[in-house]
């Protein structure tokens, strides 16, 4: 009884271990495996590296913010404010301008609805300069406290950056945010301008201190490192899946030749 042909289209059985093995110790392949546990710990490596960056990048630079120093000495008119100088606690003194008062509200100070009141103050070297004197519970309380406001202020406080005009709520007439391109525009000389406003540790007559907290710095970390690190490693993994698909090649194609000479016979 002769035994059926074999199909020609069938694909090789799986190898067993042993079988696979044997053809995975030949000194070509273990050559082979060597090389790619290399390449596999290289991309572990720039992995790990990358992973390194992502992680430096949570932890901000430090600095000083709560020294006071001159506004002169870390800002100048004109210019744009630099990430060192956020929050930082300045002094600076300078003439109050009269009739440049605005009011900004309502805003959130610790929990509580808040009116600031606002002054345009020349400072010694001429350059204008925007202060938050302080806030009340209600917009007229803060424009009442205006009178109290002495003509020369002795500046105070946190140095901190303009804010978008486009937190306004202009259909409501409501000014919440303190934005310094707004205010040059109903300031009648502006002159020179700070990019940045400080508030006033020291409210002036009338008014509530106006919390301001040391800044945060940003501590995210930077998704698109660890991104890269995760592709490192699924590298590193792919170098030795392909030395074992290469094996296995060899194993299938040795079963194939086999079968063929077996059906020949």
């Amino acid at each position: 009884m002769t035994a059926a042909p074999a199909d020609p289209d069938a694909r090789p059985p799986r190898p067993t271990p042993a079988q696979f093995m044997s053809v995975a110790r030949r000194p070509r392949w273990i050559g082979a495996l060597i090389l790619s546990l290399a390449i596999a710990a290289a991309f572990a490596a720039l992995g790990q590296w990358q992973l390194d960056r992502s992680v430096q990048n949570v932890a901000p630079p430090t600095y000083d913010t709560e020294t006071p120093v001159p506004l002169a000495s870390v800002a100048t008119p004109q210019e744009r404010m630099t990430d060192p100088t956020i929050g930082q606690r300045v002094t600076a003194s300078g003439e109050v301008v009269r009739g440049d008062f605005s009011v900004i509200g309502p805003r959130e100070n610790e929990g509580e609805r808040a009116y600031w009141l606002v002054a345009h103050v020349r400072t010694d070297d001429g350059a204008s300069l925007a202060v938050g004197l302080g806030w009340a519970p209600d917009a007229d309380a803060a424009a009442a406290a205006e009178d109290a406001v002495p003509d020369r202020l002795e500046v105070a406080g946190r140095y901190l950056p303009t804010e978008s005009p486009e937190l306004n709520d202009v259909e409501k007439g409501e000014r919440r945010a303190f934005s310094i391109g707004e205010l040059i525009n109903l300031w009648e000389e502006p002159g020179p301008v700070y990019a940045g406003f400080v508030v006033q540790a020291e409210p002036t007559p009338g008014l509530s201190a106006i919390h301001q907290p040391p800044p945060e710095r940003d501590t995210s970390l930077n998704w698109l490192n660890v991104f890269y690190a995760i592709e490192w490693v699924v590298f590193a993994g792919f170098a030795v899946f392909l030395w074992y698909r290469l094996v296995r090649d060899v194993w299938e194609a040795e079963v194939a030749e086999g079968a063929q000479a077996a059906q020949l016979d």
